[in-house]
């Protein structure tokens, strides 16, 4: 049973990362939205290495994670435009995992509360982090490292 749990809790992630980036794509163009790309709720870099974000982000790199996001590089010599639309880009994968990870939360609330597959909590909640907070929180840090770059131009 345990197994079902994991596995549903994975087929849950990977449905709400379509929900999130389906509401992101419908915001993208709001008001709003210059001040969420511009959003680091962790700055620190100690925070990050504590965290283990540079772990995590050596495992995306280094696996077929890697595949997921094609956009997400740099090929050949970048110019400004270049490095502008991969943050981009970056900005839009960041957001949207942060809207999967705030639509599931609900969800985990009620399974928490209600008693309802209880024994889901856990897979639930560790699937939202590896896959929504995690990824979130290594786009941060790319942007942070872009934005240096950036000033150099």
């Amino acid at each position: 049973m345990i197994i079902a749990y994991i596995f549903g809790s994975i087929s849950l992630a990977f449905s709400f990362a379509i929900v999130g980036l389906l509401i992101n794509t419908a915001i993208r163009k709001a008001a709003f939205y210059r001040h969420l790309s511009n959003f680091n709720f962790i700055a620190s870099e100690k925070a990050n290495r504590y965290l283990g974000v540079l772990y995590f982000r050596h495992i995306l790199k280094t696996t077929f994670w890697r595949h997921f996001n094609p956009t997400l590089k740099i090929i050949g010599r970048p110019d400004k435009e270049g490095l502008q639309s991969l943050r981009n880009e970056m900005t839009y994968a960041e957001i949207s995992h942060l809207i999967a990870f705030v639509f599931v939360l609900p969800l985990l609330v009620c399974i928490k509360l209600y008693d309802f597959y209880k024994d889901a909590f856990w897979s639930l909640l560790i699937a939202n982090i590896l896959f929504h907070i995690y990824p979130a929180l290594v786009q941060q840090y790319n942007k942070r490292r872009l934005d240096i770059l950036l000033k150099r131009f």
